[in-house]
């Protein structure tokens, strides 16, 4: 025989075994700020000595609004998206919302599977970093008339409000960077051109390649969206008889693969080949050599989207507002010029 509801410790068994209102017990437990640390301290010790357990959905009924807002992400190998969540979160909690977070594991139909599990947790709002495409998305959304933000692999043309990178410019910028070292020879590597930030970038890349004459040595690679893929596709472009003297990663993900390609072919940074990261990490300015990378502006970016989803939360819903940031290069120890051997290599070409 189960154990009867009426047996379950309340909030206001909570709130009398550690000596508080019944009202700082749920302020306590619901993540809101300011309760003293001693007092939040005896909440939670009394909340587990009791087994207390938070029906986070009736506290939201009783209230009679929703306090969670859905946040579903592609991929949480991805340095850049647990940014943009710890950014989001940390803004949640100062309005006394909480983030709910699911990630797809870059499967569009476990997308699907996710965005429908947040939006049964009666959330106020959804954020998306979708995986492929929009329309199966949005639709899932607008049919429970919830707020939606999307953010990062979106465009101006979406129809929701839109959070992103300048991903051409930053990326037209970090080719020109390359350029200037004397690189010709550079290949692109990014995940797929299926995704609108990522063609963004191989346009960027393509039009500096143009703007310097280097039409001839343009090279786009698709190296798929696992570290394995990527690590792959890499280690065939460098086992070319003449082979690039500098990559352009276009994401984190892409980063690490080429990394490893670049060690398995038994090539040194920078002294044997030259490497640009499209997106920043910590690592990276740990590691030696230290890697040159573009960087975006993740607080930026995560306050604009939690400022729209307020927006949206107060009932501003007007036409779609689409916002893009401007990316830092960050110049390090990845990027050098060209190796003499090389430009010999290139010199014999041109002949």
């Amino acid at each position: 025989m189960g154990v009867s509801e009426r047996l379950l410790p309340t909030l206001r068994d909570v709130a009398n075994a550690a000596e508080v209102s019944v009202g700082t017990a749920s302020k306590v437990l619901s993540g809101v700020p300011g309760v003293s640390e001693a007092r939040a301290q005896r909440v939670w010790d009394a909340a587990r000595r009791l087994g207390y357990r938070r029906n986070g959905i009736a506290a939201d009924l009783r209230r009679g609004r929703p306090s969670s807002i859905g946040f579903v992400l592609p991929d949480l190998t991805n340095q850049f998206f647990v940014d943009i969540a710890r950014a989001l979160e940390n803004r949640a909690l100062e309005h006394g919302y909480r983030l709910i977070m699911a990630h797809a594991d870059e499967d569009p139909e476990r997308e699907m599977e996710r965005i429908r599990f947040v939006m049964s947790r009666q959330v106020a709002g959804m954020i998306i970093i979708p995986c492929r495409g929009y329309e199966h998305a949005i639709e899932e959304v607008r049919e429970c008339n919830v707020p939606l933000v999307m953010a990062d692999r979106v465009d101006d043309s979406f129809p929701a409000d839109t959070v992103t990178t300048d991903s051409h410019a930053a990326s037209f910028d970090g080719t020109e960077h390359l350029i200037g070292l004397g690189h010709k020879r550079i290949a692109f590597l990014l995940n797929t051109l299926e995704l609108v930030n990522s063609r963004e970038r191989a346009d960027g890349y393509i039009d500096a390649m143009k703007r310097a004459g280097l039409d001839a040595h343009i090279r786009v690679v698709e190296c798929g969206m696992t570290a394995a893929e990527i690590h792959a596709s890499t280690l065939e472009v460098l086992s070319n008889a003449v082979r690039p003297t500098a990559l352009f990663a276009g994401g984190n993900v892409t980063t690490l693969g080429a990394l490893r390609a670049i060690r398995d072919a038994d090539l040194r940074l920078p002294e044997d080949i030259s490497l640009l990261s499209f997106d920043d990490a910590p690592w990276m300015s740990v590691l030696r050599p230290y890697l040159s990378s573009i960087r975006q502006p993740v607080e930026a970016i995560g306050h604009a989207i939690w400022q729209l989803m307020l927006k949206l939360l107060n009932g501003e819903r007007n036409a779609p507002v689409h916002l893009s940031f401007k990316a830092e290069l960050l110049v390090r120890e990845s990027t050098a010029p060209v190796p003499v051997e090389q430009s010999e290599v290139e010199e014999t070409r041109s002949n």
